[in-house]
C-alpha cells in the first residue's frame, strides 16, 4: 500500500467519524525558525525572530477588534533567576 492510499484511507476514517470537513482546511503563509546554531543565548536571534515576524504582517496578526492579537509571536527562553528578580522589583 503505497503513502497516498494510507493517507486516503486514513482520511475518509476521520471524515466517516466526522472529525474533517475539507471546507476547514486551509493554508498558512508560513512558519519561521530562528535559532542559534551553537545553542548559546543571543539576541541577535530574538531580533532576527522579530524581524521575521514583521515580515508577516500580512497573516493578520490584530483581531477584528484591531487590539486582540492572533497568536503570532515569537517564543523565547527568560532565565528563572532573571524573571523572579522583575517579579520582585514590579509586584507592588
Amino acid at each position: 500500500m503505497s503513502w497516498l492510499d494510507r493517507y486516503n484511507k486514513n482520511k475518509q476514517k476521520l471524515i466517516d467519524a466526522n472529525l474533517y470537513d475539507s471546507m476547514q482546511e486551509h493554508d498558512a503563509c508560513g512558519v519561521g525558525f530562528i535559532a542559534s546554531i551553537d545553542g548559546k543565548p543571543n539576541r541577535r536571534v530574538v531580533t532576527s525572530g522579530i524581524e521575521a515576524l514583521k515580515a508577516v504582517w500580512h497573516r493578520g496578526a490584530i483581531d477584528a477588534d484591531g487590539k486582540t492579537g492572533d497568536g503570532a509571536g515569537i517564543h523565547i527562553e527568560i532565565p528563572k533567576a532573571f524573571f523572579e528578580e522583575e517579579i520582585k522589583k514590579n509586584w507592588p
